[in-house]
Formats: structure tokens, C-alpha cells, sequence
């Protein structure tokens, strides 16, 4: 009787230990659909009308993602309460084979965010490529590498995907504000916000080719400009301060350019975030009423989103926008079954209960 009552126990605490109660199974971010009270999901435009947009989730600290452990794992094994890893003020963001990238300017490091591990990393925060302000980043997917723009370093760092620094860009006086960062082919356009240009640079050299606008409000001139996108070898400019975008070629002839100061949608405040999908839709964020503004080809309004609140699907005094068409498969369990998500859309905020937001384009099917 008593050899069997050991036996008993001894199977409860291998369950214990190996169960859903260690975290469930790799792959998976977390069983339970983010969903409003009623049990529906969350569309842009909300039903009935076609909904294009889906919330799909939401990260603010390394609580949202890392496996939970039973009270009682705890107590066999003798662990401590571990603080959750928080981002404190997000905005460039990507994802890449799983990993979302976080630029979080408060805390002076880039946060990883392994959906496939279901653990919080750091990235640049140690040693010679340790950051102290990265404001936004951009992912060569071809060689695995990671820029990212640091304000307080002058520099543009580029490391590999696990955190080693492979090159430094930014020579004494070459930038003063660097905030944002792309790749071309052999070309890095840096957008330095102190200058009111976007410099273009050698990739292997480091060297300035030449910049691209100067400061002003005309067309081709720069004020303020903190966020930039190539799409179709176009150079989309996000002017903060000129409450506009701009469009040039990759060699700095002005192009085009769309918006003015306004509260209605269609105008900007305090734009900031930008990027364009594959059918050339342009995303715009705009931070002080905290919508994401989309635009056709054409730069016609097509629909206004998101917005503030306490919700986690709100944003709060966002800052960037990122289209990403690959990595579906981490978010499956999240999407509406009559929801044919085709890309997903990751929006960053500074402040308010979510920090990074995760939503779905594609097609609703009623």
C-alpha cells in the first residue's frame, strides 16, 4: 500500500514538472486569444462593416511571452520570484525567424523577443556595441545583420543577429542625430534629424556619398525629418516638424510630397513611423492623437485606426510602424477563423499598457 501511494505521488510531481503548468509546448505564444470582453475579436473597421485590420496581441514585458511555473516547480526546485523584463519606451520594432526586435530608447538596449522560446533577451548591452539611445533599427534579412540608429552615440551600429558588432558607422562630426536607418543595396541611408538630412553612405567604407535635402519647408527641404522607408526605390521622409511626407529617389530628387498640419484625418500633428507595404499602401503613424493613418500609392486617405486608451489594443504615444510578411505562423492561434491575415503590422508605442502591437491585414470572410 505504501509502495503504491509513493508511486502515486511520484507520477503527480512528474506531471507537475512536465505539464502545462511549466509553459505548455514550443512554437505557441500563449493559448488564450486576445479578445474585447464580449468574446469577439478585435477588426479595423470594427463589423459590420469590411474589416481589413486584426488585433492580435501584445508585449510590454518578458511576463507577456516567458513560460509561467507552477507555485509548486517553484517550490521543488527552490526558484525565486524573477522581476518580469519590462520595455520601458519602445519604437523601431521588426520580427525576423521568430525574434521580434525592440529598440527601447529608455532603456539604452535593443529587447528581443523569442516567440519560439518564449524567453526576453538583450542585445546591445555590453561591451564596445553597447547602446545608450536606440531609436530605430533596420533588419538585412539577406545577411542576418541588424542596424541600429543610436542618437546619443552619433552611430549607426550594425551587429549579427546574435549581438556582435560588425561594423561602426558615424565618424567624429558625421552625424549629430541620427534616428533612423536603411539598407540598399550597397548604400546605408541614415535620417539625421540634427542636421535635417538623410545621409547616404558607403556600406563597406563608411563614408558620405552625399545627403539628401537641407533644412527647410520647401519642396526637397527637410525640418525635422525622424522616421525613413524605401519602397519601389522611392525614399519615403517622415517630417515631424513639417507635419508632411516626401518622396524622393534614391539619388535625392524630390518627387512628391503629401500632408500639412490639421486634426482630421488625412493631416498630421506629429507624424512620425512610416512604411509601405507591397501594394505600395503607406503607413503613417501619427503619434499625438495615436492613429495609424493609411494611404494608397497615390497618398489618398484609405482608412484611419487604432487609437488611445487602457486597452491593450490601444496605443499610446506611438511612434513606429513596421509591415512584416513573414513569421504568420507565431500569431496562428490569434486570427479569427473567417480572417485571412496576409501580412502582419507591428505598431510601438512609449507609453500606455502595450508597448509593442501585433495586428493582421488581410480579408474578412462573413
Amino acid at each position: 500500500m505504501l509502495i503504491r501511494l509513493v508511486a502515486i505521488l511520484t507520477l503527480i510531481v512528474v506531471f507537475l514538472l512536465t505539464g502545462p503548468g511549466c509553459g505548455g509546448s514550443k512554437g505557441k505564444i500563449n493559448t488564450e486569444l486576445e479578445k474585447t470582453k464580449d468574446g469577439d475579436y478585435i477588426f479595423y473597421p470594427p463589423l459590420p462593416n469590411n474589416p481589413r485590420y486584426q488585433y492580435l496581441t501584445s508585449f510590454s514585458s518578458s511576463k507577456d511571452i516567458e513560460k509561467k511555473k507552477s507555485k509548486f516547480f517553484k517550490f521543488v526546485v527552490g526558484e525565486k520570484e524573477e522581476k518580469p523584463l519590462p520595455i520601458r519606451k519602445a519604437y523601431g520594432a521588426d520580427i525576423h525567424e521568430g525574434i521580434i526586435y525592440v529598440c527601447d530608447i529608455r532603456g539604452g538596449v535593443v529587447i528581443t523577443i523569442d516567440l519560439k522560446e518564449r524567453k526576453f533577451g538583450l542585445l546591445g548591452d555590453r561591451g564596445s556595441g553597447k547602446l545608450l539611445k536606440p531609436v530605430n533599427l533596420f533588419l538585412d534579412r539577406e545577411n542576418s545583420h541588424l542596424y541600429v540608429a543610436d542618437v546619443l552615440r552619433k552611430q549607426v551600429i550594425c551587429y549579427t543577429l546574435s549581438g556582435k558588432v560588425v561594423k561602426f558607422y558615424g565618424k567624429k562630426d558625421q552625424f549629430t542625430k541620427p534616428v533612423d536607418v536603411e539598407l540598399h543595396g550597397d548604400k546605408l541611408f541614415v535620417c539625421d534629424v540634427g542636421r535635417h538630412q538623410v545621409l547616404v553612405l558607403d556600406k563597406e567604407e563608411g563614408k558620405t556619398l552625399y545627403s539628401i535635402g537641407k533644412p527647410g519647408s520647401k519642396e526637397g527641404e527637410l525640418f525635422h525629418p525622424t522616421n525613413i522607408r524605401i519602397h519601389d526605390n522611392r525614399l519615403y521622409v517622415s517630417e515631424t516638424s513639417n507635419f508632411r511626407v516626401q518622396a524622393f529617389d534614391l539619388e535625392g530628387k524630390f518627387l512628391a510630397t503629401f500632408g500639412k498640419i490639421g486634426k482630421v484625418p488625412g493631416t498630421f500633428a506629429r507624424n512620425k513611423g512610416i512604411d509601405v507595404d507591397k501594394q505600395g499602401r503607406i503607413y503613417v503613424v501619427e503619434s499625438r492623437y495615436d492613429k495609424v493613418q493609411v494611404f494608397d500609392k497615390d497618398f489618398k486617405l484609405l482608412l484611419f485606426m487604432f487609437g488611445p486608451g487602457r486597452e491593450k489594443h490601444n496605443i499610446n504615444l506611438s511612434a513606429g510602424v513596421t509591415v512584416v510578411y513573414d513569421n504568420l505562423e507565431y500569431f496562428k492561434d490569434y486570427i479569427s477563423p473567417r480572417f485571412d491575415a496576409e501580412y502582419l503590422l507591428v505598431v510601438t508605442s512609449h507609453f500606455g499598457r502595450s508597448k509593442v502591437n501585433v495586428y493582421a491585414f488581410g480579408t474578412y470572410r462573413k
